[in-house]
């Protein structure tokens, strides 16, 4: 990776003729409500550079650097495991690291833009949930606190997207053999729910095995298809994707010689059919966001090994509306249905949750305040997550928020409550 990166910026440096750059410096502190201790004091720096060529190419290259003097998110040394050998960023003791986040090369031939190297794929529209937003891992360092387009995770690509008159068709190849992240045991936000953990049982000892990851970057890579068209006042966008779910599938066996469950997380390919449909009439904006994956593995105890294979169908609903000055109101419903629900299973047939946001700009556009709200109607628990920035000048913002966990630690909201922070 190292060799590449100098081969594309020695190139860059020889042929642009325009260079743009900016960077970002954040210092960020937590403290814990219930504790009232300090949960991470991060220094945060993001580097980026365009180069702009003369045949109106560019070459975006950006570069990340975090330390965290608390070390509480993720203690010990930096988890790099789930990435590729291309993608893996490099420790920097146990405190953080240094991350190649993008570095790709883009050039438009007639009415088709190719866009090649490290980067991020983002399609969807919902507010703090994610159902077509499918193609880049997450970090889940800090659950779903960070945002999204910092806790993605770039994938080495393929992009061809070509533009009609009214319509988009995007042809996505990922050959980058990098998955979620998800936090160890011992971590800030490791996971602890039912939903997505075995749980253990009195008298019986576990033991994990190191997961079985693809790694053949040209039979494991992922297919990804979008076509996209504009009906008067509508955009309808239909979706394929073709991927490893990101999340390996937790195998177990029992020894009952020994008393010990044995896990292996193993990735598993699945197949998603996805649609979006986007109306503005008015101070309205109406949003649907649905999507059927075929093959996926769900957690069931009283299966032989832990688990059993279903179609998931899902949607999120939206509306959003502008009618109030400077202002944003936007509700969300989100349901997902699993197809052959088992009693064992550990998610519920039908799971509901609603997501509320508002967003208020105030002293001309220099304060911003915001309050998104998530509920799972199903476990009953949830997320409030209030947020005011202020803009000193054109270059820095200082901001103030509360990120509040509520309900049973058996959900997937509330299993974190002890995490809720200022």
């Amino acid at each position: 990776m190292r060799i590449l990166t100098l081969l594309f910026l020695t190139t860059a440096l020889l042929w642009s003729v325009e260079l743009r750059h900016s960077l970002l410096l954040r210092n960020e502190n937590a403290i814990l409500t219930q504790q009232t201790e300090l949960q991470k004091a991060v220094l945060f720096g993001e580097l980026e550079l365009e180069f702009s060529f003369e045949d109106d190419s560019r070459l975006i290259w950006q570069t990340r650097i975090e330390a965290d003097a608390k070390d509480n998110i993720e203690p010990g040394e930096f988890n790099t495991r789930p990435y590729s050998d291309l993608s893996r960023p490099l420790a920097l003791g146990t405190t953080g690291y240094l991350e190649l986040r993008e570095l790709y090369y883009e050039k438009e031939l007639d009415n088709t833009l190719f866009k090649i190297g490290k980067m991020q794929s983002v399609w969807g529209k919902a507010d703090g949930l994610k159902l077509i937003d499918k193609l880049n891992p997450q970090s889940f360092a800090e659950f779903i606190l960070a945002p999204f387009d910092e806790s993605r995770i770039p994938l080495w690509s393929l992009s061809v997207l070509s533009t009609f008159e009214e319509s988009e068709l995007e042809l996505i190849w990922i050959s980058d053999n990098t998955y979620n992240k998800i936090p160890v045991p011992t971590a800030a936000y490791a996971f602890s729910s039912p939903r997505v953990v075995p749980q253990a049982v009195e008298g019986v000892k576990v033991q994990s095995n190191t997961p079985d990851k693809p790694d053949d970057l040209l039979l494991d890579s992922d297919l990804a298809l979008r076509y996209s068209m504009m009906f008067k006042s509508m955009e309808i966008g239909l979706y394929y994707i073709y991927a490893y779910e990101d999340t390996p599938v937790l195998f177990q066996e029992f020894e009952p010689e020994t008393k010990t469950v044995t896990i292996t997380p193993t990735y598993k390919r699945s197949s998603f059919y996805g649609m979006s449909l986007d109306l503005s009439s008015g101070a309205f904006v109406y949003r649907l966001e649905s999507g059927l994956t075929t093959g996926k593995y769900f957690l069931d105890e009283e299966a032989p090994q832990g688990v059993s294979r279903g179609d998931e169908l899902a949607y999120i609903f939206g509306i959003d509306w502008y009618g109030l000055e400077e202002s944003l109101l936007s509700l969300q419903v989100n349901q997902s249905f699993l197809l052959g629900h088992k009693n064992g299973f550990a998610q519920p047939k039908v799971d509901n949750t609603m997501t509320f946001l508002y967003k208020k700009d105030l002293m001309n556009n220099t304060l911003h305040a915001q309050l998104l709200s998530i509920h799972n109607i199903s476990d009953g628990d949830g997320l409030v997550r209030p947020e005011i920035r202020y803009e000193l000048d054109e270059e820095s913002v200082t901001y103030l928020g509360l990120d509040h966990f509520y309900g049973s630690k058996r959900g997937l909201y509330g299993e974190f409550k002890d995490q809720s922070r200022v």
